[in-house]
């Protein structure tokens, strides 16, 4: 399969899982329901990560490709097992979510110039920048701010699952 049509299926199940996890943060969602897909996402962008990684010449991607990916299915599991558990203290998970903010930063910056695509390197810098603002709500605990992260959350599900549909059809311009 091609790099872009397995990024886009994993992207349009990112994109559905922002969606539920920012109507979560509205308290629109039970957690245990929320903590299904988180799972299946975590899982499925886990495995495109391993064939990019482990997948030889047929997997198109590279180490590079895995590790990127891996920084959100972590997210992504991490954040189910919290959901499902009950887990009230997500300190941790909001300092892990700095990091992911800081690597994703580079990560646009070498899309944009080494790979050429221009949206694909804005989707990192707006990932960055939602992951930037799980880390204020889980990490420092600012809960004041749930309902505008929950909404940008919300958005960003939308423009993240738009390209992933985009990518897995062969409509991704910059591809």
């Amino acid at each position: 399969m091609a790099l872009y049509t397995v990024l886009g299926m994993g992207l349009l199940f990112v994109g559905a899982v922002l969606i539920v996890n920012g109507m979560w943060l509205l308290g629109k969602a039970d957690s245990r329901d929320t903590a299904v897909l988180n799972f299946f996402t975590g899982a499925l962008t886990f495995l495109i990560a391993m064939w990019w990684a482990f997948g030889g010449e047929n997997a198109e991607g590279n180490a590079f490709n895995a590790a990127g990916t891996l920084l959100f299915a972590f997210t992504y599991l991490w954040v189910g097992r919290n959901a499902y558990a009950g887990q009230d203290d997500q300190r941790s998970l909001g300092w892990y979510c700095f990091f992911v903010a800081v690597v994703a930063v580079p990560t646009g910056w070498i899309v944009l110039t080494q790979v050429g695509d221009v949206g694909l390197s804005a989707l990192w810098f707006v990932w960055a920048v939602l992951w930037l603002t799980f880390g204020v709500l889980l990490g420092l605990e600012r809960d004041e701010y749930t309902n505008p992260i929950a909404w940008f959350t919300i958005a960003v599900g939308i423009v993240t699952g738009a390209a992933g549909y985009l990518m897995g059809a062969g409509f991704w311009p910059w591809a």
